[in-house]
Order: C-alpha cells, then sequence, then structure tokens
C-alpha cells in the first residue's frame, strides 16, 4: 500500500512555473475489494480542483460498511490558499468512535492533516501527521506515539499501515498520498475477499504546472446523493452535507469518469438510502468545444418512515458547447416512487410539486436553465418542511438525486 508513490525517483531539477493546477481530494473512510473495485468510496468527501484558491468542508454523522468499518462522526475539509508565489493544498480529516473487522482495532479518535506546497522554482514538499487517540489492535503492543509509516500485522487475519504519507515529483507531476489507517485482509472475512483494503483518512494532492489551453472554457458542475439544511434566523446550517458528492475539476477530465459510491447512508430519524453512484465525465478542447455529463443514482429511499419511499431515483445533468452554441439536457427516471400513499409514474413531468398535508411541499424533477450562464441544475427529489420533523424546523429542506453542470467561456 502506497508502493507506488514511494517507488518515484528523487526530484530532479525544475524550471520556473507560473501557475499550478491542482486536484485535491478528503474522506473519512474507504473501502476497495482486490482488483481496484470500490466497496465503498470517500465519506464526507471534499474536493477542489483548478488553479484560483478554494475551500470545501463536509460531514456525516456515522458510516458502517457491514463488519468491516463502524465509525461514529465524520469531518473533513480540503483547501487550497496562493501566498507569496507559493500554492498550499491542505487536507483535514477527523474520525471518532472507529471501529474495524467486528472490534480487532479500535480508535476512539483520529485526525489526519496533509499539506503539500508548490513553488515558484517548479519543486513542491508536504508536511503529514496523523493522531491516533485511543488505537487499540488485538494481541499488538503499540508505541505510545505512533511513528511515520509504522506497520504491524494481525497474523493471518490483516496487515495494516498506521500514520502513512508519501511524496513525489516529477517535472510533469507532484503527488503525495496519506492516510491514517489501512488495512488489508490477508484472508476473506463476512463476504469481503482477501486483499479487500480499508482507509480511513484517505488524502490525495496532484500539483501540475499549468498550460495556456487556447480557447478551451472552463467546466463546473456537481453531483451528490443527498443533502439536509435547516435555516435558524438568517444563517443556514447544514444538518447533513453532500453525500457520494463529485465535482467537475474545471479544466475537464479528459473524458474519464469521475466516480463516488456508497453503500448506505443513515440520517437517524429522517431518512435511509441504499447504494449510491455519482459520476462526472467531461473534457474540452483548444478550440472552445466542451462537454459534461453529471448523474447520480441513489436506491432504496425511505424518508420519514415511508412517508416517501422510492426503489431508486436516476438525474442526469448535461451541457455541451460546440462551434460556440450551448445545449443542454436534464432528465430524471425513478422506479417505485411513492408520495405519501400515492404511486408516481417512472417519467416524472419536470417541476412537479405536490402539497403533502403535514409535511410540505415535494419537488420532483426540478429544473432550472440559465442560458446566459450556460449552466442547468436538476434536483430528483426535494422536500420543504412546513411543519416540524424528526428534530428539523419548518424550512428545513431535504434534497435527493442532485446533478447539475457549467461551461464558462470567458
Amino acid at each position: 500500500m502506497g508502493a507506488g508513490l514511494v517507488a518515484i525517483p528523487a526530484t530532479p531539477a525544475h524550471a520556473a512555473v507560473d501557475e499550478w493546477n491542482y486536484s485535491a481530494n478528503t474522506g473519512a473512510t474507504y473501502i476497495k475489494a482486490l482488483g481496484g473495485v470500490v466497496q465503498s468510496d470517500l465519506t464526507a468527501q471534499t474536493a477542489i480542483a483548478g488553479g484560483a484558491q478554494g475551500s470545501q468542508k463536509n460531514s456525516t454523522a456515522a458510516a458502517n460498511v457491514g463488519t468491516l468499518v463502524s465509525v461514529g462522526a465524520a469531518e473533513t475539509k480540503t483547501t487550497s490558499v496562493k501566498s507569496g508565489g507559493n500554492i498550499e493544498l491542505t487536507s483535514n480529516a477527523r474520525v471518532a468512535g472507529v471501529n474495524l473487522l467486528n472490534g480487532l482495532i479500535k480508535i476512539d479518535a483520529v485526525e489526519t492533516t496533509v499539506t503539500t506546497t508548490g513553488k515558484p522554482d517548479g519543486t513542491s514538499s508536504h508536511v503529514a501527521n496523523t493522531k491516533l487517540a485511543g488505537i487499540k489492535i488485538l494481541g499488538i503492543n503499540l508505541p505510545l506515539d505512533i511513528p511515520k509509516n509504522y506497520g504491524v500485522n494481525i497474523p493471518g487475519v490483516a496487515a495494516i499501515s498506521l500514520n502513512f504519507s508519501a511524496h513525489a515529483g516529477t517535472q510533469e507531476l507532484s503527488a503525495t498520498r496519506g492516510w491514517a489507517v489501512a488495512v488489508q485482509l490477508l484472508k476473506a472475512q463476512n463476504g469481503f475477499d482477501a486483499g479487500t483494503t480499508i482507509v480511513l483518512n484517505p488524502v490525495n494532492h496532484y500539483l501540475q504546472e499549468a498550460v495556456p489551453a487556447d480557447n478551451a472554457p472552463r467546466l463546473g458542475g456537481f453531483t451528490y446523493a443527498s443533502r439536509i439544511s435547516a435555516k435558524v434566523g438568517t444563517q443556514i446550517n447544514v444538518v447533513s452535507d453532500p453525500t457520494a458528492f463529485v465535482a467537475t475539476p474545471f479544466n475537464g477530465s479528459n473524458g474519464n469518469e469521475l466516480r463516488n459510491t456508497t453503500a448506505t447512508i443513515s440520517l437517524p430519524g429522517i431518512a435511509t438510502v441504499g447504494a449510491i453512484t455519482s459520476t462526472s465525465t467531461s473534457k474540452r478542447d483548444p478550440n472552445g468545444d466542451a462537454e459534461i455529463v453529471n448523474a447520480n443514482r441513489t436506491a432504496k429511499i425511505n424518508v420519514l418512515g415511508g412517508l416517501i419511499k422510492a426503489d431508486a431515483i436516476q438525474v442526469e445533468a448535461t451541457g455541451k458547447l460546440v462551434n460556440g452554441v450551448w445545449t443542454q439536457s436534464l432528465k430524471m427516471t425513478t422506479l417505485n416512487l411513492v408520495v405519501a400513499g400515492i404511486q408516481l409514474p417512472v417519467n416524472v413531468s419536470p417541476n412537479t410539486a405536490i402539497d403533502v398535508l403535514g409535511l410540505g411541499k415535494v419537488e420532483l424533477n426540478k429544473q432550472a436553465v440559465a442560458p446566459g450562464s450556460k449552466a442547468n441544475r436538476i434536483d430528483g427529489l426535494k422536500i420543504t418542511l412546513d411543519t416540524a420533523q424528526a428534530g428539523l424546523p419548518v424550512g428545513a429542506v431535504i434534497e435527493f438525486a442532485i446533478a447539475g453542470t457549467l461551461i464558462t467561456t470567458s
């Protein structure tokens, strides 16, 4: 684990860099099976990309994947800051109440901070630190302060990497990777094959010299599965940040699919959600053409004890710019969508609204298009409460299956 980065040769001399492009993502948990199949993608994920300063914060109340992983409150933050010709990427991840492998590994709290700095002379550096409070591994005596890149084994069960970080650079790319804990199964357990890897506080940073892209437009957009917010006075209080979030990089993904999947989500007292997949695919060229496709599929939605249910809601937002002409499309399909006992069709009409007595306004397939901004957005399911529910005040908003795109040409 991490050997690919460690094996990169020492950084050679660099030419001066006028501007850096970057990509950075941070998560609370991540699970991948042997062979690269993602079982549960980054939870409480934050991700930023581009060249300007930016910041994103996310949190979740709890996350569980079978008997492999159980964690309590998790929060991540990813930021970029420009200062004195440098660009600094900083990831911070905090997770409480960690239980791995059905109790074989327990940690009271984990906090990881990783900073990568790109410099005008073309070199880069990193600083990483992880705190593991109250860590216990069955049968293993651990040092009081866990050293960097520390490894132990539970014989015949798992290989464990603690407080890991690695940084390497070439003239084309600088990369930093870090995590608090990584566990790789040495034998199959509870339906998960040998080789399955569990990671706590995964961090990935990439820096690349910015090369002018002629007339290439800047891209934007996002997709996510759920979000809950409540307004208190003049302030918006986020109860549950976007889950399974994917952002469109400003310079596109070169036609590659960016994907975030999560096995299940529980929003206590409010909703439960099954398997979630968010994807973003985008590209642009120096002639000014571009295309973005952002999509989300959210399964097994159950809101407020079955008042609203669906086997699946799927949304897709597309934006395309060809020879200066912008076109777009928004579409939604559902499977067994029921609102207050009413079965709705597979293809719900755009901007359908239903007032549900004792709940509030339910909007389905809500579509917004801004031709002047070359932007669009679709909300698969949006609920605005007119009565207090499950600890949420009047006016609270519950969203499911969201996607949008943006193309900027000036």
